[in-house]
């Protein structure tokens, strides 16, 4: 059990920190023996724990003691072993005094020093912990360092700290049991069809990138005959398309249906059309108005609805104003009868107080907190998270878009550099656990940006590492249960270890998983070649125990 000590304005942020990192904790009570205590307090009592950490910019009554001194030094990039690093955004102060150091700065200056007295391991840390997860669940992380789960890493140094100090660690991750990862995959539907775009500039924008931008790519070997081809043949059917002889192109809908069936999408779409809705940041994007609404698309939601796929709300208004939110919220209800909607924002708009009035509102979750300009981990995490404002309504964040991608205003990137990014994201998510919600537009199978092939190869490779595929509502669902999960007594009797929980109701999806994170020899650096702990599925049970010689044969 960790005990935490922490200030009072710190302890929504220590609430939401344990529920991204399962694991068993509480407030500190000075009655209560902890294995673990961690404490951002300027005053800490005598504490008998095997470990205890202090985490401050500031002077503690820790350090004068042990002769320590602390100056400010620039946040940034901090360094530890085994290649480690991570960002600290707040205040960063450096440790002169002894101890062996475990974080040093870019400078080489001693963030985090470890100092062993009698039975105890005291880790002496220049910033805040709970500061910095406040930080990134808020502000979130700047796009030069978007690919690093940087929230995620802050949980997996800690975790490593406790197992290298000789603790045991029971936890339940963020993956299902038997699984490596989640992959959540949506499509967000600005465009319904090219038919209803007759010499507006969406029709402007797509001749120009089909006969210009696309031939100018294949002559620079950016670009393939194939696609060449298909542009031009897409140019020559529009007035077929017009005249309602040929198949538009850019109704997607059935293609997705085939190509998703077994790793149950979600669309969001357009409650209104040809509303761009309001200013953002002082600016009013015109183009932000869609030539269809979800009214002309009944028979394919209907369609989906049927197959098993998830509708949500592409919003407009939402994201500012309680009254718009409802009204946008009850034209999705009305057409698909789902009891339950979730929302991303078109043009990802959203504000500080948008957490609260969708919640307000009734949206299921939001899934509009990632980057138009990158990919990654903006709120340096990719677990569902409930955002600073919101009692109830998580945040899916995004961490993959295919436009931020291959867009020529965004990274512009050709295939094997985009191929290249998102395995960085893929490997980060199954290192540390997560999900990857990927947005793929349904426009961009069709001419002229025709992205398909990298889609399915994206959805191979997710398979290909044993995720487990579920809609938003699916994946938010099971996160739900998850932060359900009330940690009790967990002892060592009898050769065994005995674990009490607490549970909400078990969903259908698949089970959690508990882990058991084995207690290293002190000093010992952690084995990345082998797992260091083991695995079993937890379905709810209120009492596990589990043979400590099961855990020797590890």
């Amino acid at each position: 059990m960790i005990g935490v000590l922490c200030n009072e304005i710190e302890r929504d942020a220590v609430r939401e920190f344990f529920e991204l990192f399962k694991t068993p904790w509480e407030f500190y009570n000075s009655s209560t023996n902890y294995e673990v205590v961690l404490s951002t307090c300027k005053e800490t009592p005598k504490i008998n724990s095997r470990l205890v950490i202090i985490y401050s910019s500031d002077a503690t009554q820790f350090d004068t003691p042990r002769g320590f001194s602390l100056s400010g030094c620039s946040s940034g990039v901090v360094l530890g072993e085994d290649e480690f690093n991570l960002v600290i955004y707040g205040p960063l102060s450096s440790l002169e005094g002894e101890g062996r150091t475990l974080l040093v700065q870019s400078e080489g200056k001693r963030i985090a020093v470890e100092i062993p007295e009698k039975d105890q391991i005291f880790m002496r840390v220049g910033y805040n912990l709970f500061q910095e997860a406040t930080f990134l669940l808020t502000n979130g992380q700047p796009t030069d360092y978007s690919l690093k789960p940087t929230l995620e890493n802050h949980i997996d140094l800690l975790r490593t700290w406790i197992a290298t100090s000789g603790i045991t660690l029971i936890e339940i991750p963020p993956v299902p049991y038997g699984h490596s990862l989640i992959a959540c995959i949506t499509h967000d539907v600005d465009f319904a069809g090219i038919r209803y775009h007759k010499l507006d500039s969406t029709f402007w924008g797509f001749l120009y990138r089909a006969l210009l931008l696309t031939p100018f790519k294949f002559i620079r070997g950016n670009s393939t005959k194939d696609r060449l081809l298909k542009n031009l043949k897409a140019v020559l059917i529009l007035p077929l398309i017009y005249m309602g002889i040929s198949k538009d192109f850019w109704d997607e809908f059935e293609a997705y249906a085939q190509i998703d069936m077994e790793y149950h999408s979600t669309f969001f779409i357009i409650p209104f059309k040809k509303q761009p809705g309001e200013k953002f940041m002082g600016v009013f994007w015109s183009q932000r108005a869609t030539q269809y609404d979800i009214n002309d698309i009944a028979d394919h939601v209907k369609s989906l609805r049927a197959q098993g796929f998830e509708i949500g709300l592409h919003g407009i208004d939402a994201w500012h104003n309680v009254e718009n939110a409802k009204r946008e919220l009850k034209r999705i209800v009305e057409v698909t009868g789902q009891d339950r909607i979730g929302i991303r924002m078109h043009y990802l708009y959203f504000a500080a107080d948008s957490p609260s009035i969708l919640e307000q509102a009734g949206f299921d979750y939001d899934s509009t907190c990632g980057y138009n300009e990158s990919i990654g981990f903006k709120n340096g995490t990719s677990q569902p998270f409930l955002s600073q404002g919101a009692t109830r309504l998580l945040e899916l964040p995004m961490v993959i878009q295919d436009t931020t991608l291959f867009d020529s205003r965004r990274l512009n990137l050709n295939e094997i550099q985009a191929w290249d990014i998102c395995k960085i994201a893929l490997d980060n998510v199954v290192k540390v656990g997560g999900v990857i919600t990927l947005s793929w537009h349904t426009r961009s199978l069709s001419p002229e940006r025709l992205w398909g092939e990298f889609y399915k190869k994206l959805l191979n490779e997710l398979r290909d590492r044993k995720a487990w595929f579920g809609t938003a509502i699916q994946v938010v669902d099971w996160f739900r249960q998850r932060r359900s999960v009330v940690f009790g007594a967990c002892q060592i009797q009898e050769n065994q270890i005995n674990i009490q929980l607490k549970c909400g109701s078990i969903i259908s999806g698949p089970h959690m998983c508990l882990r058991i994170h084995l207690a290293q020899k002190v000093g010992q650096k952690k084995n990345n070649s082998q797992p260091g702990f083991i695995d079993m599925p937890y379905m709810g049970e209120p009492q596990i125990q589990i043979p400590l010689s099961s855990l020797e044969e590890i």
